[in-house]
């Protein structure tokens, strides 16, 4: 579910303070004009009353606007929206529009990476449905026997070898239509922008990087639901303009019209959890060991469940303007890796949209390779 917690701290509205445009009772407390209003509906009030708030400028307004270039690309898809948004956004920072030759790199790196995203995923399918083969084969070897003239097998047997080879041929046949539709997205992409190549979550932390969302930050994570994206403001006080979703959620909204929720997201793919209390000094003090250790509000959360490996746990990015030797204004970009053994890898970029993109490709094939479990080997 869509969250308005930021990087830490609880956020967002408190549903009891939005009141009603009309009456100007709280939206969730019962009155003579809304007592008929679902709760549902009530919530809906208070996120589009949220998203649609002066703190939340622009990330709420792509998520909750009518005119979202989201909603206005489904309409009218030949025009590239999200672009001209971008250029609205940069104008307004203070900043330049992106030229057409950043542009034109941007999408020469996005094809390719896509491209190669599809290939790796049509080759992993290949090789499962290579790994399984005989396996296929041997089960349909005793079904065939089973069912020949001559023998008796108990009927619950030639059920459960039929099951098996039928789940077997089902599963090898829908890895060959994902390889397919793999092919045919990205046929069907191939003369997209950069910006239409980026999934919406994606898209909105591009902003980010490309210098239009000046004191915004962005965080991608894995979670059970694929991409998470928390984006916050840090200008704005008390953590107010915040919000974490998913990719998936995002797909739901503008594809599907399934409205966003209020709460957390779903649970993160590795848990975390205080460390361990320090043994005191005074050997006369006892720790009570069935007192629960609070550790402090902004102490680092270490790693409960740790994989066999290092993995991608998490991305963090954030954008400065800066003035180049030249006199000219730039955008650079500090983008941080964390990974599940405690690493850190650090990268600075000035000015290299194809650069960042492929950096922000590599931890998102992380996460997808893990969805579809081709981290694993095979």
């Amino acid at each position: 579910m869509a969250s308005s917690s930021g990087p830490g701290h609880p956020s967002g509205p408190d549903p009891g303070s939005v009141l009603c445009d009309k009456c100007r009772e709280s939206v969730l407390q019962p009155s003579q004009k809304t007592e008929n209003i679902s709760y549902g509906d009530r919530i809906s009030r208070v996120l589009k009353e949220w998203h649609l708030s002066p703190p939340m400028w622009p990330v709420g307004y792509i998520i909750g606007s009518s005119y979202s270039p989201f909603r206005v690309e489904q309409e009218l898809p030949k025009r590239d929206w999200r672009n001209a948004f971008e250029d609205l956004l940069t104008l307004e920072s203070g900043g330049e529009m992106i030229s057409h030759e950043s542009r034109k790199q941007e999408k020469t790196v996005a094809t390719k990476l896509n491209w190669e995203r599809a290939y790796h995923c049509i080759e992993k399918l290949n090789k499962l449905n290579a790994r399984d083969a005989p396996t296929f084969a041997l089960v349909q070897k005793a079904l065939n026997a089973a069912k020949s003239s001559g023998h008796e097998t108990n009927p619950a047997i030639v059920s459960w070898l039929d099951r098996k080879a039928r789940e077997a041929r089902e599963m090898a046949q829908r890895r060959v239509a994902l390889a397919e539709a793999f092919k045919a997205r990205e046929a069907a992409r191939r003369e997209w922008s950069a910006s239409r190549h980026k999934d919406r979550g994606q898209w909105m932390a591009s902003l980010i990087t490309s210098g239009a969302l000046s004191g915004w930050r962005s965080r991608l994570k894995d979670s059970q639901d694929g991409d998470l994206i928390d984006l916050w403001n840090e200008s704005v006080a008390e953590d107010r303009a915040s919000i974490s979703i998913t990719e998936l959620e995002l797909r739901e909204l503008f594809e599907d019209s399934k409205p966003l929720e209020i709460g957390s997201p779903g649970p993160p793919l590795y848990k975390v959890s205080p460390p361990p209390p320090a043994v005191p000094d005074d050997d006369d003090q006892i720790l009570d060991k069935n007192s629960p250790f609070q550790p402090p509000p902004d102490e680092p959360a270490i790693m409960s469940t740790v994989p066999e490996r290092p993995c991608f746990w998490e991305q963090i990015t954030a954008a400065e303007r800066i003035t180049l030797p030249t006199g000219k204004m730039a955008t650079k970009v500090i983008m941080k890796n964390y990974l599940t053994n405690g690493d850190v890898e650090e990268k600075v970029m000035v000015q290299e949209p194809g650069k960042v993109l492929e950096e922000v490709e590599k931890a998102r094939a992380l996460i997808q390779d893990r969805m579809f479990g081709f981290d694993r080997p095979i």
